[in-house]
């Protein structure tokens, strides 16, 4: 049987080889700082752009931003750390060994880093070299390009827009023209004003005509209670007077009847002509004032994006960080020593406990 675990006795086996753990220590910080010296510097440059919300300048709606909001800005970093942009601004600020050409994805994942910090519109750039000239060069640049990236995809929207506006502006003159065409060639060809007086003329000709036809008749009322040759013969002269007016007024009610249809049928279709051609003028002034709109409002649709920080020429290094590699060195250096000491307690404890028995079972 092993003995049991005794902790006063693995502590006093500790401090009698604390310089074992005092030389690894020692060890992890010579190597650790003398490898963070001989480690070439880099220098991490950052540029923030702010992302506006669409009318960002309208308090009302900077005031209403929420989480979820704030949480799908984070699309925008798709365009910092484009790969086609990346490779523009390798290709101009000479980020490749000519030599040694590194592929691209792998150079940008150890140069660029882009970030938008959670619940906040500002999405920052870090680029990381070894001149900080060219790291915060990189970064301006980069900044830059991406807000030129924004507002490019923000006009071509705003020019679909726009398109599609003066399309519909188009179609709508299109109509009214066609319309204004067909009123007037219906007017030209169908006029109302000369009907409606040919009507007026042959209604005042047969209220003539009907009192004409009242007095005929009553003269042939006299002529019939009056003797004699002279009211025979004027009365047969009345009495064909009154067939004749009456035959006339027969032929005016029909003429008047037809033309007053004929009018009728036009003034419906005039009405109805000018109904259209008032609908294709509304909608060519609706679409008129929607192209005016979407003009004024162009640019505005969408978050607008402004660097407000190019960043400054770092002046400390961003790696290495001795400090943090000695540290890390000590801390490893104190586990690993450590672990090294409780595995040696643990094999001399065995050891200690396997020779006595050992003896025993040979003495038997």
């Amino acid at each position: 049987m092993y003995d049991s675990f005794d902790a006063f006795e693995y502590v006093e086996y500790l401090q009698k080889r604390w310089r074992v753990v005092a030389a690894a220590c020692g060890a992890a910080f010579v190597i650790s700082l003398g490898v963070s010296l001989l480690l070439p510097k880099r220098y991490t440059a950052t540029a923030s752009v702010v992302i506006e919300p669409p009318g960002g300048n309208d308090i009302r709606i900077g005031t209403a931003v929420s989480a979820v909001y704030l949480e799908s800005l984070k699309t925008y970093e798709s365009f910092a750390s484009s790969d086609s942009l990346f490779a523009r601004a390798a290709q101009r600020f000479h980020l490749q060994n000519p030599a040694r050409p590194q592929p691209i994805e792998s150079l940008k994942r150890a140069v660029l880093k882009v970030a938008k910090p959670r619940d906040t519109k500002i999405l920052e750039i870090s680029v990381t070299l070894r001149d900080p000239k060219i790291a915060q060069q990189l970064a301006q640049y980069l900044a830059n390009e991406t807000v030129s990236m924004s507002r490019g995809e923000n006009l071509a929207a705003d020019d679909a827009f726009i398109d599609r506006a003066q399309k519909e502006l188009i179609e709508a003159d299109a109509h009214l023209q066609r319309d204004r065409a067909a009123w007037a060639e219906f007017s030209s060809k169908n006029p109302t004003a000369p009907l409606q007086g040919e009507i007026d003329s042959a209604l005042e000709l047969e209220g003539q005509l009907r009192q004409q036809l009242v007095d005929t008749q009553a003269n042939i009322a006299e002529y019939q209670q009056t003797g004699g040759q002279f009211a025979r013969e004027q009365l047969q002269a009345a009495q064909a007077r009154v067939a004749v007016l009456d035959r006339r007024i027969q032929e005016l009610s029909a003429e008047i009847q037809q033309k007053s249809g004929t009018l009728a049928r036009r003034s419906a279709d005039r009405d109805a002509l000018q109904a259209e051609m008032k609908v294709a003028q509304t909608a060519y002034e609706t679409a008129a004032a929607r192209l005016r709109e979407v003009r004024a409002t162009a640019g505005s649709h969408a978050e607008q994006l402004r660097v407000i920080d190019p960043g400054i020429v770092p002046e400390r290094p961003s790696s290495p960080r001795v400090s943090l590699n000695v540290a890390a060195a000590l801390l490893l250096a104190l586990i690993v020593s450590l672990v090294y000491l409780s595995t040696a307690f643990v094999y001399r404890k065995r050891r200690v406990s396997y020779e006595p028995a050992l003896s025993r079972g040979m003495r038997a």
